[in-house]
């Protein structure tokens, strides 16, 4: 994954960042202060598989990291290192629409929300999701997903 911060400039190396992010994920954060949180109090253990010369990002330096990558390039390149690491080629990708439950409401006038979602089916493992018009189907949302993944570039596993 290209980095495309001035390198003079960089306190945290994305390798660094993006283990942490992957970490704390998986051990149940879902915002970006759960994962500056995890990166303060699990620094010995992320210490163990690479230095965190200057511990952990805060989560405002989390949310200005991931705000200068590429998300179409991120995306390309965390479902590639999926595939490397599971043995399991890129391939079938299901594409899916559904209506979110309880989103419509009659009193307020507020139509119900659709969303398509794309899942690498072998990897098992969301790859994005977007929010189509009403009345739409997965077919509006496939080509952008499609760019995604005829890609092919610069990502290191």
């Amino acid at each position: 994954m290209p980095d495309p911060r001035q390198r003079s400039k960089v306190m945290y190396p994305l390798d660094e960042v993006l283990l942490l992010c992957l970490l704390a994920v998986l051990a149940s954060s879902e915002t970006i202060v759960d994962i500056a949180r995890f990166g303060e109090k699990k620094l010995a253990l992320l210490r163990r598989f690479r230095p965190f010369l200057h511990g952990t990002p805060s989560h405002d330096h989390l949310g200005d990291i991931f705000a200068s990558l590429d998300s179409k390039e991120f995306q390309r390149c965390f479902v590639a290192w999926v595939a490397a690491l599971t043995g399991v080629p890129e391939g079938v990708i299901a594409v899916d629409g559904k209506t979110v439950r309880r989103s419509y409401q009659k009193k307020g006038g507020k139509d119900a929300i659709h969303m398509v979602s794309a899942f690498a089916a072998r990897q098992r493992l969301v790859l994005g999701q977007v929010k189509v018009a009403d009345k739409s189907n997965e077919i509006v949302a496939i080509p952008p997903a499609q760019d995604v993944g005829n890609r092919r570039g610069n990502c290191h596993h």
